[in-house]
């Protein structure tokens, strides 16, 4: 099983990069403005779609990858058990927790309001806080593993399904650029 989830995370990361590589390039005449931009960049509705999309694939890519390397170390570490458990949890659920405000904190920063992707991927890293905080508790201060099944089922979920949402606008513009050409 370990094995499985190992192999699917490094898939998910894969395909979270390709998806922000895809909008980078496909809006290659953005690509400072994806980066650096503000306000003044913003000038239509699908300029705050594409930068929010942009915000929100950027963010979830990365704070996976900060995660998950995160969880790694933390698993080697040489700890008491349930301390190491409670560490472990609690680190996971902070991590949640700053990858929401920083997508907040993006978009305020650039003065762009939220794609129905960005919208998603926070109300899922508020699952995913959610789940950590009920592992923390069951697993790390109660010493009760009988959640842990559902605990890993989910976070893969979770990540499959924000994978997903941030692969939407990059895949419905390469359909949308494929219909165009051919009409």
């Amino acid at each position: 099983m370990i094995s499985f989830i190992t192999a699917t995370d490094w898939t998910i990361r894969a395909l979270e990069l390709v998806a922000v590589l895809f909008i980078v390039i496909t809006f290659s005449q953005h690509r400072l403005a994806l980066f650096f931009g503000g306000k003044q960049n913003l000038k239509s509705k699908s300029d705050h779609l594409l930068h929010s999309s942009f915000i929100a694939a950027f963010t979830v890519m990365v704070f996976h990858a900060v995660s998950s390397s995160l969880a790694d170390h933390i698993i080697t570490l040489e700890m008491e058990k349930m301390m190491l458990r409670q560490f472990f949890y609690f680190t996971m659920f902070s991590c949640s927790i700053v990858f929401v405000v920083t997508l907040f904190a993006l978009h305020a920063l650039r003065r762009c309001t939220f794609s129905p992707a960005a919208r998603v991927c926070l109300y899922l890293a508020i699952i995913q806080a959610l789940v950590q905080l009920t592992q923390f508790v069951m697993r790390g201060m109660l010493d009760n593993s009988s959640l842990s099944p559902a605990y890993k089922i989910s976070v893969v979920t979770l990540n499959v399904i924000s994978l997903a949402v941030i692969s939407i606008y990059p895949i419905k513009k390469l359909i949308t650029t494929k219909n165009e050409e051919v009409a």
